[in-house]
């Protein structure tokens, strides 16, 4: 390398800087001190709020660890009970093994991780030709029975399943939707919407809306928006569609009625999730006699679910507590088995609830509708569930299908609980009467035989061709799960889009 040197240029030294103004000593004194007095004052006022501040946190703070306290010490005490679940299994598939060989015929075969839908004609299966196909097998308690699921529509139909824009948009709804869509027998899948006599469209899964240019018309586009919170998707406005299916139906503040949120006022129904065929296993479903846990409670307390969160701390309570006679204690889990996502199906969350005689779930605080209910109505166990006012096709009831708490009043939620571990024979018999309801009027197909008649009532305008319809049941007490104070949700004035919660509607006691 050659190395040069810039050449030199004359340099000018900068003119010197200007004197600063003179100060007495007194005057720089007193400045400093105010300036002082000033910043401690400051400091002082800080200090008060950030105590304050912090106060206020460990307060919350040490509300919230009760509740955790309590899940934990719960699920502490039953860590054995869960390890033997896993230790059993074998014992259990064998002793299943002995009963009669053929236990279900599947309309689709569970998988550990069931693929999302898609549109390619080669990947779909062989079209159903009778609903005798669908039928679920069970073998529990020393009965066995098959279940037919219910399918009234039967008109054959070209249906197009709008595919998802990716592997986790809307994951589990997908897996319901593609398997109801695959197992009716009615459809016949199209991958084009100009072909398609309905179009199937959720929100949730796919952005953007298909237009009526590509051929998903007003006369044909069906809208499933499992959405949290009521309301529409605002890509789809009220004009664009056959008929929109909602799950958050009405609005909920910590699980009390709150009004009817913002409805389209043309053809806008409710909806539900449904029982996918991989949540239920007859050969790993435990008769009431082997089940080695009284209740579990999986749902997480969080802060921003406090119904939940009060639920799991009444079922830790109840854990806690000596219970007549003979000061017995009782087994169970309250808070969170794992920590499985909301993407897969987790095979010890679905062993918990096959290995419990009480499977206690709640509602979201501020919405209603979630997978958990169905996936515990689909285990064999007594389920409890808080009150539902969104309608459902061919609803629970209350001590016929399932047992309905108020999740405001912990007495009677606490006295149920006690009665029915105590009277394990009706126990069972309405376990099994829930199990049979859930296996013959909500898995996937039937609930896609539910979209279907739907939509073909308003588009047929034959109002008598089908029963338990979404234009039906919308407005129906009767397809409501309540327990006394029941809310009409005819009345007009629940359907005001909001309602103050605190005029605490339906509920016996205030939360505090």
């Amino acid at each position: 390398l050659t190395l040069t040197t810039a050449p030199s240029l004359p340099l000018t030294p900068p003119p010197p800087p200007p004197p600063l103004p003179q100060k007495s000593p007194e005057s720089s004194s007193s400045t400093v001190e105010m300036l002082a007095k000033e910043a401690m004052d400051w400091a002082r006022q800080m200090r008060s709020e950030r105590d304050a501040a912090l106060e206020e946190l460990r307060a919350t703070r040490s509300e919230l660890a009760e509740v955790s306290r309590r899940a934990a010490a719960a699920a502490t005490d039953n860590v054995q009970a869960i390890a033997e679940m896993g230790a059993k299994a074998a014992d259990e598939n064998n002793l299943k093994a002995r009963r009669p060989p053929e236990r279900m015929r599947r309309s689709v075969p569970p998988t550990p991780a069931p693929a999302l839908p898609t549109p390619a004609a080669a990947q779909r299966p062989p079209p159903r030709t009778n609903v005798t196909e669908l039928t679920a097998c069970f073998h529990l308690d020393g009965v066995s029975e098959c279940v037919e699921p219910e399918v009234q529509y039967r008109t054959k139909t070209k249906v197009q399943l709008v595919p998802a824009d990716g592997p986790n948009s809307g994951w589990r709804f997908q897996h319901l939707i593609k398997m109801g869509f695959e197992a009716h027998p009615a459809i016949e899948a199209v991958d084009n919407p100009r072909d398609a006599d309905f179009v199937i469209y959720m929100p949730i899964s796919t952005k953007v809306p298909p237009s009526a240019a590509t051929g998903a018309t007003s006369t044909k586009l069906i809208v499933l928006d499992e959405g949290d919170g009521p309301g529409a998707y605002t890509k789809v406005k009220e004009y664009d569609y056959l008929i929109y299916l909602k799950r958050s139906w009405v609005l909920k503040h910590d699980g009390a009625y709150a009004g009817a949120g913002k409805r389209y006022a043309r053809n806008y129904y409710p909806m539900a999730y449904s029982v996918s065929d991989s949540y239920f296993d007859d050969a790993k479903t435990k008769d009431g006699n082997r089940r080695n846990l009284d209740i579990v409670c999986s749902n997480r307390p969080t802060e921003r679910q406090p119904t939940r969160a009060r639920v799991v701390q009444w079922v830790a309570e109840f854990l806690d507590a000596n219970h007549p006679p003979g000061n017995k204690k009782y087994r169970g889990v309250a808070g969170e088995v794992n920590a499985a996502g909301r993407r897969e199906l987790n095979e010890k969350y679905f062993a918990a609830m096959r290995s419990s005689k009480i499977v206690v779930t709640a509602n979201p605080s501020h919405w209603e509708g979630d997978f958990r209910y169905f996936e515990a109505v689909a285990s064999g166990a007594l389920v409890f569930v808080d009150e539902m006012y969104v309608p459902q096709p061919r609803p629970f009831k209350h001590g016929e299908h399932l047992i309905v708490y108020d999740n405001s009043d912990k007495d009677e939620f606490h006295r149920l609980l006690a009665y029915y571990l105590d009277h394990p024979d009706e126990a069972r018999r309405i376990a099994l009467n829930g199990l049979r309801h859930a296996l013959r009027y909500h898995r996937a197909v039937s609930r896609m035989d539910y979209i279907l008649r739907s939509a073909h009532e308003i588009a047929a305008g034959d109002a008598g061709r089908y029963t338990h319809t979404a234009k039906q049941i919308a407005y129906d007490v009767n397809s409501t799960t309540q327990v006394d104070p029941v809310l009409d949700v005819a009345s007009p004035a629940l359907q005001a889009e909001r309602i103050d919660w605190k005029r605490n509607l339906g509920r016996r006691k205030p939360i505090v």
